[in-house]
């Protein structure tokens, strides 16, 4: 089975009139992204895996109308959570919904009970850095206390992020991991192998058996992704690597091409490789039952 772990909303219902398509180039570090895109796109992209986790990202209370991604398309009386929803009742038997919160905003257990009682979301992702809150407070440590005790699996946003208002601390592994000790039966997917961090990353999953990374966002820069994953292997821990392609930015089949490929760039440089069952692994595991979501 091929779960894509990391995959966000499309920014419209239905086909993008061309006055609103959008792209931009800080995201893949100067290739251009497609921004806007419809369900259709979104179900056609996904046609090489089995399953996927659909999410937003839950805004800062105090500046309600931003988005890290586009959702301009959708009537504005939906939120992301909404959205999340409505796309993956398109095709319930691929879609599974994630909801999106935020610790600083007031109403957000009651937003918690609507996603997870009337939209069947399995899990959240949160992006401290992009939602500009400290994952270590107490406002974030009262969320993931309950978070854990319904067995919610996080999807974190780990690493970088071109935006300069979004704190890099936030979103750096080593303070991820205080969350992973002060909540140990917490489910937490660390995103992007914490690109730049891979090595803070490879070390915190290691150590911690309820916490794991996905691949997305690194074959777009070979060298790093190559030598990130020689690291994980020769640590012994590509067994706690996910698979996810971070849709839009880039999709499920050139992800899962790139990991073939891993051995070719090598042999290509004159570099290590990397053994062919533990790429395999990586891009057939089953997140469904490692996260225990239903």
């Amino acid at each position: 089975m091929i779960v894509d772990v990391h995959t966000h909303l499309p920014s419209h219902p239905d086909t993008v009139p061309e006055d609103e398509m959008m792209t931009e180039s800080t995201m893949r570090s100067g290739q251009t992204v497609q921004l806007t895109n419809s369900i259709d796109d979104y179900y056609n992209d996904m046609s090489p895996v089995d399953k996927t986790f659909i999410f937003g990202i839950a805004p800062r209370p105090w500046r309600p109308e931003e988005r890290v991604l586009r959702q301009g398309g959708w009537d504005s009386s939906l939120n992301h959570n909404d959205i999340a929803s409505i796309t993956a009742k398109k095709n319930p038997d691929k879609a599974i919904p994630f909801m999106s919160l935020h610790p600083l905003d007031p109403n957000w257990e009651d937003e918690y009970d609507r996603c997870v009682g009337d939209l069947g979301c399995k899990g959240i992702k949160l992006g401290p850095n992009y939602q500009d809150f400290d994952p270590t407070s107490p406002e974030a440590f009262r969320m993931f206390a309950r978070l854990e005790h319904d067995g919610i699996p996080i999807i974190f946003h780990q690493g970088t992020s071109p935006m300069t208002e979004a704190p890099l601390t936030y979103a750096h592994p080593l303070t991820t991991e205080k969350v992973a000790m002060a909540f140990p039966r917490l489910k937490m997917v660390l995103a992007h192998l914490a690109h730049p961090w891979q090595v803070d990353c490879l070390s915190v999953v290691r150590k911690h058996p309820n916490v794991w990374a996905d691949v997305s966002a690194q074959f777009y820069r070979p060298y790093s992704f190559w030598e990130a994953m020689l690291k994980f292997h020769e640590w012994g821990s590509t067994q706690y690597i996910l698979f996810a392609s971070d849709w839009p930015v880039t999709r499920p089949q050139d992800n899962i091409d790139s990991l073939r490929g891993l051995n070719k760039f090598a042999k290509d440089h004159h570099l290590p490789t990397i053994p062919e069952e533990e790429i395999e692994a990586i891009i057939n595991r089953d997140a469904l039952d490692i996260l225990g979501v239903d």
